[in-house]
């Protein structure tokens, strides 16, 4: 505040402002720093601790209780707990406090949580076993959409990301038992991600990149899993291509958050493709001896794939 009073007055007597400007705006900028330092960082933390303890705490005696309380109890009991998470966010939405903004953003991120946990309480008890995922995913994915919408937020949109997951756990269900579907979906999604992230429909953007390439990665994993021991290869071959194709993102994207996902999905795919096909005979030295060479040039490529990005 000392700098900013010795600009003002030398603005004042250079003609460039009036004295009566100055007097505004020193008095505008100190309520705006009185106000910024009414929450210090140390009590912001103190208060996320106590909040997390006090959840903690309640989490464990619900659950000891849950089984005593009766089913249109525990629904009106969570349908409860979860507007009120939203409307706390909702109250404090508009505060221009950072510490406020964090916290309303945190107290939608918990009624998403709730409104799961609603969910799969209505689908339990109204309805049969094979729609519970779908009518999961489905609420999940609407609330959180909705709050996203209102709320651009890295958690909120985390918190969509996770609603999409459950939907296509529920599609995948919805399919029959026999087939899994869930790997291709949550490839289907991610790819998905990172193209609206590009064409900035959602954001943020590092968020996005990051929740798409997670998709993508995860359902490749998800379908190497599936067809893991028969003669099928191809969750194996599409998570090494997904690997590259997030690693040619990052440079045409110039984003180093799909770096760090290529790189990471690129080194696990390898080594399952090195444990399951070369296992045998040589076995242990030679799947060492093939990894050791694969992390290196990984490394190599990764070094010069991040100057490039950091450059351009």
């Amino acid at each position: 505040m000392k700098d900013l009073d010795e600009m003002l007055e030398r603005w004042a007597h250079d003609g460039l402002i009036t004295f009566e400007q100055a007097r505004a705006i020193e008095e505008v900028e100190t309520k705006r720093t009185v106000r910024a330092g009414s929450t210090p960082a140390l009590a912001e933390v103190v208060a996320y601790a106590g909040a997390m303890c006090l959840l903690s705490g309640a989490f464990v005696i619900a659950s000891r209780i849950w089984p005593g309380f009766s089913e249109v109890e525990q629904l009106l009991l969570l349908g409860l707990g979860t507007i009120l998470l939203w409307a706390g966010g909702w109250w404090i939405r508009k505060d221009s406090r950072p510490a406020l903004q964090r916290l309303a953003t945190g107290l939608w991120f918990l009624s998403v949580g709730g409104a799961g946990w609603l969910a799969t309480a209505v689908a339990d008890h109204l309805l049969d076993h094979d729609g519970n995922s779908l009518f999961v995913g489905i609420s999940i994915s609407l609330y959180a959409g909705a709050l996203y919408l209102k709320r651009r937020t890295s958690l909120q949109q985390i918190a969509l990301a996770a609603g999409v997951a459950h939907l296509c756990a529920g599609l995948s269900a919805g399919l029959g038992q026999e087939t899994d579907w869930l790997g291709a979906f949550l490839w289907i999604g991610g790819a998905a991600w990172i193209v609206l992230a590009h064409a900035e429909i959602l954001t943020p953007r590092r968020t996005a990149y990051a929740m798409g390439a997670l998709g993508m990665l995860a359902g490749s994993e998800a379908i190497a899993i599936e067809f893991f021991e028969s003669t099928e290869w191809w969750g194996l071959a599409l998570g090494l291509i997904s690997s590259a194709v997030l690693l040619y993102l990052s440079i045409a994207f110039k984003e180093m958050m799909l770096l760090g996902f290529g790189t990471a999905g690129l080194f696990v795919f390898l080594i399952q493709v090195i444990g399951e096909y070369l296992a045998d005979g040589l076995g242990g030295p030679l799947s060492f001896f093939v990894a050791g060479m694969l992390l290196l040039i990984l490394a190599l490529v990764t070094m010069r794939l991040r100057n490039r990005v950091a450059t351009h």
